[in-house]
């Protein structure tokens, strides 16, 4: 009997095979010529969409031409909105309604000017929507139809600038630490957890995504290689009372997940909301280990293998509402939690041996690491503009608090031919952090060209880490007894406060930003019931600059340069000195006297977009010399893992995105980069460069009876870090989707992903002149078979507003994810070889 592999492949290859009948659908035509509104030259290369009146997803998109001349078709009659926009242009809606003839002409319609917005290029016609400003790249999840049943973590593979590996890890940039804002406003649960939210975050309700390469002097300095902005929702001009609601479900061999987004408005208040749930199923991982000692003849080589499982459930949800006061006055409030836990439990055997293959001595281990996890985000925005356009005044206040409970408890037996006792462990480290954020900002035209913007803020943080670690002798009933000197309170509060200027200048090819930021930050540093550790205190500041600009070469061709200097504050995970007893042969902690880290960040980038193709080159280098960086040492036979201000680094990255579309129904697109690492620490004498990579490309075909068809595939090239670098990965998937019910409510996905290579090895390194660590993880059930559906309800015009700015806190440097429970690698098995 032919299995499910079989079944897909011939599902796709039949597929395929239709593509040479494929035709586009007749129906009705809307046509018209764009021309600017003062000197009536045609405005080319703008993008035309028709609407549904009532949403925001467009039904069919087309651009215009050399001669501002467009023309779009659409099969259903109805009430629609055709939007038009532009490279420095303001929108233009005007209400059609198709049904009446077969063809519509609308004549000439005029478009202005945007006098006060930065220049961008738009890619147009049926391919997805990419935006080239001063300050980011974006990419249109609602022009997607891939994002109708799939989630974030997916979609962002096809992103410029991000890259996500095998284990759904994402990089922004080439590095890992980027922020993650919703609708201009940080999210610390997906920041922290990325990799975990965006596995249940559907697509279907995100509209862009926004990867700011250079935030600005009105962003925080501190931490930031990039903010991945999601966008759900944005001003809108209409008034109408009406909601929306939209389920949808996700179901797979790895997981299974379901999520709502919903939007209502009355009057002059406006709500939305969003909620969802994720289950992943127990997978299976195997580990080995190998640590060869180079100087020590005796304990030369330590060698673990093992197996594991784990699981995780998590939900998320969240609210935004705002209300208009008067024309000039918009309340803006939001809130989002998150609950979830992650179990992994597993078996291993270590063994350790001497240069001449002699085993030295064995034991074994079993592990259990339940971890909770649970959190709170609140924002309230007031904003008030003034009689003069473009002039406003934003309030904003944040709350936020974070907290996780871990747990791992560690078993051994076996034990044979010892150097020490073995003891059972169980360690139980809890943390929380709550912070409180005020922020003004204030912006002003000054005359038609320049725009000024002054801002102020302040950041109350506590940082609390509860680390208790027990133990008892090993294959013993003995209760476990609490030990003193290895269990640690530790407290750390940061005080930050900052204020910036910043400049705009807007020209009709030129555009520049100037701006200036200072900040000064206050730590102090408690061990409560602690007589051997001293209280300490610290002061920073800085002072920040940033430079953008921007020409347009053309009306779709533009030139931009940046350049930033980032700052980056250790974390909790950094600083706290809790020695975490990993196994018998591995510790790992942070270090209390951490500084803050520079880096100098250039950037250029061309874009180039026409109607039949999109090209987008960006290049970029990077230098510091105080980067904060995680390393390894063995001493005694025990392998330490610290932090430290020990970095030098320099780093060029060249990124490559290109859409062509080879006919009405068929599109490629490419994704790509290509950088090289240099990487050096005179504390260790460790020196790591070499280059890396990935790429992406992705074939899109709609077939006949509106079904659409995606095949594609990439590869990512090891990252290469101080000490070794990391695994490489491959993928390929196809998906199958179409659309059913008026205004295609209804959209049904089936989709394969690594279907023929279920089962995958992750290899990675680290080394140094002392040691030589290696580690493969194998995952399990990787390739994976699954079915999305969405379902969208009811009508509404407009969505809910934000004010024009808003609280920001990019500001700090993360290293490790409370979902991970204190796993190693991607298996989560301790004890395996360490």
């Amino acid at each position: 009997m032919m299995n499910m592999k079989g079944i897909l492949l011939l599902l796709v290859l039949g597929c395929a095979s239709l593509t040479a009948v494929a035709q586009s659908a007749g129906g009705y035509e809307v046509t018209g010529v764009l021309a600017d509104s003062l000197s009536g030259a045609p405005d080319a290369y703008a993008t035309v969409r028709l609407l549904p009146r009532g949403r925001q997803q467009a039904v069919a998109v087309a651009a215009s031409d050399e001669r501002g001349r467009f023309a779009l078709r659409y099969g259903v009659a109805g009430d629609y909105v055709l939007q038009v926009a532009g490279l420095g242009r303001r929108t233009l809606s005007r209400n059609v309604t198709l049904g009446d003839a077969e063809r519509l002409d609308l004549g000439r319609l005029l478009t202005q000017e945007a006098s006060t917005e930065l220049g961008g290029a738009t890619v147009v016609a049926a391919a997805p929507l990419v935006t080239s400003q001063i300050d980011r790249i974006s990419y249109s999840m609602a022009d997607d139809p891939d994002a109708q049943a799939n989630t974030m973590i997916e979609m962002l593979r096809k992103v410029p600038l991000v890259t996500v590996d095998g284990q759904d890890n994402i990089t922004v940039n080439g590095k890992s630490d980027f922020k993650v804002y919703v609708n201009g406003k940080p999210n610390k649960m997906m920041s922290d957890n990325a990799s975990v939210v965006l596995k249940s975050f559907p697509a279907s309700v995100v509209k862009r995504v926004e990867v700011i390469t250079d935030p600005g002097a009105k962003h925080d300095a501190e931490g930031v290689s990039g903010i991945l902005n999601i966008v759900t929702a944005t001003a809108a001009e209409a008034q109408t009372s009406g909601y929306t609601l939209t389920p949808n479900l996700r179901l797979s061999t790895r997981d299974v997940g379901g999520g709502l987004f919903a939007m209502a408005q009355l009057g002059k208040l406006t709500l939305s909301a969003n909620g969802g749930i994720n289950r992943q199923f127990p997978g299976k991982v195997t580990q080995e280990n190998e640590r060869e000692t180079f100087g020590d003849t005796y304990y030369h080589l330590l060698r673990g293998t093992g197996s594991g499982r784990n699981k995780s459930l998590f939900g998320y949800g969240g609210v935004d509402a705002s209300y208009e006061f008067s024309d000039r006055d918009l309340l803006s409030v939001s809130a989002d939690m998150f609950a979830g836990n992650h179990h992994s439990w597993g078996d291993g055997l270590t063994q350790m041996f001497s240069a001449d293959g002699t085993e030295r001595y064995a034991y074994c281990a079993r592990t259990n690491q339940p971890s909770r996890f649970h959190g709170i985000n609140t924002s309230v925005d007031f904003q008030h503009q003034f009689a003069r356009e473009e002039q406003n005044l934003t309030l904003s206040y944040r709350f936020s608090s974070n907290k996780r409970e871990e747990e791992a408890v560690s078993l051994y037996s076996s034990g044979y031919d010892m150097p020490f006792p073995l003891e059972d462990l169980m360690v139980d480290p809890d943390g929380k952090t709550q912070e409180h954020t005020a922020q003004a900002d204030f912006t002003t035209p000054i005359a038609k060209l320049h725009t000024l913007s002054v801002g102020t803020k302040y950041i109350y943080r506590i940082n609390r880490s509860d680390n208790t670690e027990l133990t008892r002798p090993a294959g013993t009933d003995e209760p476990f007894v609490r030990d003193e000197e290895r269990s640690l309170l530790y407290r750390h509060r940061n005080d930050i406060a900052a204020a910036y200027a910043e400049y705009m200048l807007k020209l009709r090819k030129f555009s520049a930003r100037a701006g200036l930021r200072f900040e000064s930050s206050h730590l102090r540093v408690t061990y409560p019931g602690s007589t051997e550790r001293e209280a300490f205190s610290a002061r920073l500041n800085d002072l920040v600059p940033s430079l953008n600009l921007g020409y347009n070469l053309k009306p779709t061709m533009m030139l931009r340069a940046n350049y930033n200097l980032r700052i980056g504050r250790p974390d909790i995970t950094y600083l706290s000195p809790y020695v975490n007893h990993v196994t018998p042969f591995a510790i790992s902690y942070g270090s209390p006297n951490l500084t803050s880290e520079k880096g100098h960040n250039f950037e250029l980038n061309f874009s180039s977009f026409t109607q039949k193709f999109s090209l987008n080159l960006t290049a970029g280098y990077s230098t510091s010399v105080t980067g904060l960086t995680q390393y390894s040492f063995v001493e005694e036979g025990v392998q330490h893992t610290t932090y430290g201000n020990v970095l030098h680094s320099k780093g060029a990255t060249l990124n490559a995105f290109a859409n062509l579309m080879l006919s009405k129904a068929t599109t490629l697109m490419v994704n790509g980069d290509l950088n090289y690492r240099d990487f050096k620490s005179y504390r260790t004498g460790d020196r790591n460069h070499g280059f890396g990579g990935r790429v992406f490309a992705m074939l899109r075909q709609e077939l006949p009876w509106k079904v659409k068809m995606n095949l594609g595939g990439g590869y990512n090239w090891p990252r290469i870090n101080l000490q070794g670098s990391s695994e490489k990965f491959f993928f390929y998937f196809a998906s199958l989707s179409r659309s059913f019910l008026k205004e295609d409510r209804l959209t049904v996905e089936v989709n394969a992903f690594n279907i023929f290579n279920p089962r995958m090895t992750f290899h990675s390194v680290t080394e140094s002149a002392a040691f030589r660590s290696t580690s493969d993880v194998t995952v399990h059930r990787l390739g994976r078979v699954g079915l999305g559906v969405s379902w969208r309800f009811g009508s509404l015009k407009a969505v809910v507003k934000k004010a024009a700015r808003t609280i920001e806190n990019d500001d700090v440097q993360t290293q490790s994810s409370s979902m991970q429970g204190g796993m190693q690698g991607a298996g989560g098995v301790q004890g395996m070889g360490q």
